[in-house]
């Protein structure tokens, strides 16, 4: 609802009488004088009732959504899909691998090495981070997944462990595997411990 508000005067001004014994002149007759003062309008005033307000609520909100809508969808468009179902797409299939007899030759188990370690001296490793211990464990299993040799090692303190890959017997090997962890997404950076 809206309403205007204004003020419309008028003055009406009267002139002094006219003396009776002289014979009204025409420009001493008595005039009326009508001046009106037009003022423009002085306030405003917008009323929104509860129809209203609730109708231009549902609007924000429908605006807030259709936005929120279109940037999840274009987030979605862009992040890049994960490597390992790109990977498992274009793998191609293995041929099935014969049976052997058991007798004939046994199957040698290889030991999994233990998750915590202490890096060996001389040797090189992929340094993978230095983290809190419970995410080094995360990611140490994560890279034995994988089938990296990957394991947790002390920090430069206390809280904090690294997680390394490794040892490597030569540059061949080194590599080979940061080709791999590469293809991961994985930053890296090698490391040789002296001790």
């Amino acid at each position: 609802m809206l309403s205007i508000f204004s003020a419309n005067e008028s003055t009406v001004v009267d002139s002094p009488p006219a003396v009776a014994s002289a014979p009204p002149e025409p420009s001493q007759a008595p005039k009326t004088v009508e001046t009106t003062e037009t003022a423009e309008p002085s306030e405003f005033e917008i009323v929104i009732g509860r129809r209203q307000l609730s109708s231009l609520l549902f609007v924000a909100i429908v605006v807030i959504v259709t936005f929120s809508a279109v940037s999840y969808l274009v987030g979605r468009s862009v992040t890049p899909r994960e490597v390992s179902a790109a990977a498992a797409q274009s793998a191609p299939v293995a041929a099935p691998i014969p049976v052997v007899n058991a007798t004939i030759a046994p199957t040698t188990t290889r030991a999994e090495p233990p998750m915590f370690a202490d890096p060996l001296p001389r040797k090189t490793y992929i340094q993978m981070g230095a983290v809190e211990k419970g995410l080094a464990i995360i990611f140490a299993e994560g890279l034995r997944r994988r089938g990296l040799d990957g394991f947790v090692a002390p920090g430069p303190n206390d809280k904090l462990f690294r997680v390394l890959i490794g040892p490597f017997a030569d540059e061949a090997a080194y590599k080979r595997v940061k080709n791999q962890v590469d293809q991961i997404g994985l930053n890296t950076f090698p490391r040789r411990y002296e001790q």
